[in-house]
């Protein structure tokens, strides 16, 4: 019994140094895997801090001689928006790091069979989940991807690949989607009569203004459905309030700061608006105005615009990316007159806007799918689908042209290059 008793007590011996020396592997693996991650915490700050340097506001920009508008008493729109070619934005965004491994030691079980002996015995297995989690230097991937989140986020979507078309396409819940929709742009649309009720600022002033948020949208890489957010932010606003023409220019650039922020991953810093106004307005004047707008829009930011309407369309109703990308650009022509399209609800211009491409380019008109699912029948979109044609046609002569300039590009196949009809064959 005495040689047992001492063989027991050696064995017991062995087995807690294997353990102790078992625990001490484990511990200097987590302390390196510790310092691991230390050091990459660090390289991405110091990779932060680099970036951080070489980020610029918005580029150098040049006076648009060739398209100079005043707003008379108020203050002109200075540096507003014809980018140079030469021109550069370095964005910030995160550091590249590459994966990190992480080691999981596998515990030991202790087991006293009936024989008295002490032997290690594997753990058991529950079902197959758990046994690829008991797998020797189990490895967990953290896939860090080495691309810039904020290049990408600063970009946002193309217009051609929509998230919201994701959502939307879910036959379950399109119906249901459409009619919250028509719901909501009742309830949120601007006063269609609001300029004659302004007293210092003109129709006139507003094409330019608009003109200006595209081309700064164009400057900052801002979603199509920005712009269109604060186009609808900066009307419903003005519905309600008389504002004076020298701060015009400062309702608009807080739309489209409420516009990013809502919409954009990344949007760009309050201090890039105010350069981009030359510093016409300061940083607390901006920062003033946004809480002005909030408070008289009611906080109300999610509504249904022209682009979103248009979007869930072309979902159900699939076309070519020459047809999608002309009815976006029409669509936008749309947002620099408030007489007559304010008149018209977002549903319905969009509705005209997929009409005119579609006729456009294919000599097709209104689809039998979107007439079932909106119940628009083309007799009910032909006045608008008027008024639109008359605003493609005039498109290349008006001297605004950021919104030709825009679409002109590859990105849209140059479909403002494209000749608009003629007449439209209900005319």
């Amino acid at each position: 019994m005495k040689g047992r008793s001492a063989s027991a007590v050696l064995h017991a011996t062995q087995l807690f140094n294997c353990l102790k020396m078992s625990f001490s592997t484990v511990a200097r693996l987590a302390s390196r895997s510790s310092q691991e991650n230390v050091l990459a915490s660090n390289r991405m700050d110091s990779s932060r801090m680099e970036r951080a340097k070489q980020r610029t506001v918005l580029g150098v920009l040049t006076e648009n001689e060739q398209h100079s508008r005043s707003f008379g008493q108020g203050v002109p729109f200075s540096k507003r928006g014809s980018i140079s070619d030469n021109s550069h934005t370095t964005l910030l965004g995160c550091p590249s790091s590459s994966s990190v491994d992480i080691y999981v030691d596998e515990p030991c079980e202790v087991v006293i069979p009936a024989s008295g002996e002490l032997v290690a015995a594997e753990p058991q297995v529950v079902d197959e989940e758990a046994a690829a989690m008991q797998h020797k230097d189990f490895r967990l991937f953290l896939d860090l991807s080495s691309g810039s989140c904020m290049d990408t986020s600063m970009q946002s979507l193309p217009d051609d690949e929509s998230l919201t078309s994701q959502y939307m396409c879910l036959a379950e819940y399109a119906d249901d989607i459409h009619k919250h929709l028509r719901e909501s742009e009742i309830k949120c649309r601007p006063k269609p009569g609001y300029m004659r009720k302004q007293p210092d600022i003109t129709n006139c002033m507003r094409v330019i203004l608009v003109d200006w948020l595209v081309e700064v949208g164009q400057e900052y890489k801002l979603c199509g459905e920005t712009i269109h957010l604060a186009v609808n932010y900066m009307d419903r606003f003005l519905s309600c309030m008389s504002v004076l023409r020298g701060k015009l220019q400062l309702v608009g650039t807080a739309a489209i700061l409420l516009a990013a922020k809502y919409e954009e991953i990344y949007p760009p810093e309050v201090d890039d608006f105010v350069y981009i106004t030359d510093d016409t307005y300061t940083k607390k004047q901006l920062l003033r105005m946004e809480h002005l707008l909030l408070k008289v829009l009611a906080f109300d930011m999610t509504v249904p615009t022209t682009h979103q309407f248009l979007r869930h369309f072309l979902t159900v109703q699939a076309v070519c990316f020459k047809t999608e990308s002309l009815a976006l650009y029409v669509a936008e022509l749309s947002m620099l007159e408030v007489d007559p399209f304010l008149q018209y609800i977002p549903s319905m211009v969009a509705a005209a806007a997929f009409c005119l491409a579609n006729y456009t380019l294919n000599r097709s008109l209104w689809p039998e799918a979107l007439y079932t699912f909106t119940g628009y029948t083309l007799a009910e979109i032909a006045p608008c689908l008027k008024d639109l044609h008359k605003m493609y046609l005039s498109a290349s002569s008006r001297p605004q042209q950021a919104i030709r300039e825009k679409y002109k590009g590859s990105k849209f196949g140059n479909v403002s290059l494209l000749s608009p009809p003629e007449a439209l064959p209900f005319y």
